[in-house]
């Protein structure tokens, strides 16, 4: 499958065969995330038994596809899942554990790319929706999964990997969203009408008519320039996440704010009931 992408060339999104492939999944994995070469990271055996037993293990290689089916090309994403089943309710369906793109590559169309090609390798098995994870404090993912996806933020988990002991994040807490998307049909992001009155400070949440806004910075690097910064508003964004989708709130759509915002470099969430 061939998906274009702003650049020199298109790129091929595909399901990954071979070890040497694998090992380059986990290179570009580590790279991404900033791990060490001592932090534990996905194994390229692992893979191996997804990919072989109902788990997505795909990626994005620039260039075009060869006639033969292979890609030629760097290998520039990466994502893999498998099989979840929802403890409380008994539903079944695909969970995205994690997608990384090439720094390089990074806001060139490779990330939708990727996503729909493990759309299309789980409804080959039959499974209709997806669930993943992310960073509740990073606009541009919460801006992706939801406005561009049309995914939904259903459930809030606080701390879900305990206090980060590497990577990017060292010291800080992993609070995450976790997403459904329906793979059936179109994307179905939701309606968001107008520019709204007022702007949330950072874990501040605000009425917007039926909606609730809830605000976060724009752009997490620069806050997490300063830990003690970074965790007081990891703790914050928390405090307003947990009570909102306790009582049944759904994040469905995450922008940037206009200058002029009451907290500058400002992004905000919309949260809906249902």
């Amino acid at each position: 499958m061939t998906n274009p992408a702003p650049g020199p060339g298109p790129v091929t999104v595909r399901p990954l065969d071979h070890p040497a492939e694998m090992r380059a999944a986990v290179d570009l994995y580590r790279d991404v995330l900033g791990l060490s070469p001592t932090d534990p990271a996905v194994s390229p055996r692992l893979l191996v038994g997804l990919r072989r037993n109902g788990g997505s293990v795909i990626g994005a290689f620039a260039g075009a596809a060869r006639d033969s089916g292979a890609s030629r090309g760097a290998l520039v994403g990466f994502a893999y899942g498998f099989v979840g089943r929802d403890a409380a309710t008994g539903e079944v369906y695909h969970y995205s554990q994690s997608a990384v793109v090439a720094h390089d590559w990074q806001g060139r169309g490779v990330g939708r790319a990727l996503k729909y090609g493990q759309r299309d390798v789980v409804l080959g098995t039959g499974l209709t929706r997806m669930r993943w994870s992310y960073d509740p404090v990073r606009a541009g993912n919460a801006h992706f999964n939801l406005d561009v996806l049309g995914a939904r933020a259903r459930w809030f988990v606080p701390n879900l990997y305990g206090v980060d002991d590497m990577g990017r994040d060292r010291g800080q807490p992993t609070d995450r969203l976790v997403v459904e998307w329906d793979l059936v049909g179109p994307p179905d992001p939701a309606a968001v009408e107008g520019v709204p009155a007022r702007v949330p400070g950072w874990g501040e949440t605000v009425p917007a008519g039926a909606d609730l806004l809830l605000g976060i910075p724009r752009t997490w690097q620069v806050v997490a320039a300063d830990p003690e910064r970074a965790i007081a508003v990891r703790a914050s964004v928390r405090e307003a996440f947990e009570p909102v989708m306790a009582a049944g709130y759904v994040a469905v759509s995450c922008r940037v704010a206009e200058p002029g915002g009451d907290e500058p470099g400002s992004a905000y969430y919309r949260l809906r009931l249902g």
